[in-house]
């Protein structure tokens, strides 16, 4: 259904009165004026979703701390016999 078809245009003038006396009635406790509220409406309806990427500074980047290393250590080797006696008692849970 086109849109000229929701409304008699007779009865736009009405509806705008109407629609113009809630909006006062809304603001009348909340200290906005007319032209604040609008310049709200019009500034959340052209801001977009997502906050676009700031041109600030670069990102901070991670501090090295250095460490003391002592001598690196061999892994410890494993016996056969060790792995086979885990691997049975894996099996038998």
């Amino acid at each position: 259904m086109p849109v000229e078809n929701w409304l008699n245009p007779e009865d736009v003038p009405d509806f705008a009165a109407h629609a113009t006396a809630m909006i006062d009635a809304a603001l009348t406790g909340s200290g906005l004026t007319r032209e604040s509220y609008w310049a709200a409406v019009r500034k959340g309806y052209n801001t977009p979703y997502n906050d676009p990427p700031r041109r600030g500074a670069a990102p901070a980047q991670p501090t090295v701390i250095a460490t003391i290393a002592g001598p690196a250590e061999e892994p410890m080797a494993v016996p056969a016999a060790v792995i086979a006696a885990l691997a049975t008692e894996a099996r038998a849970l």
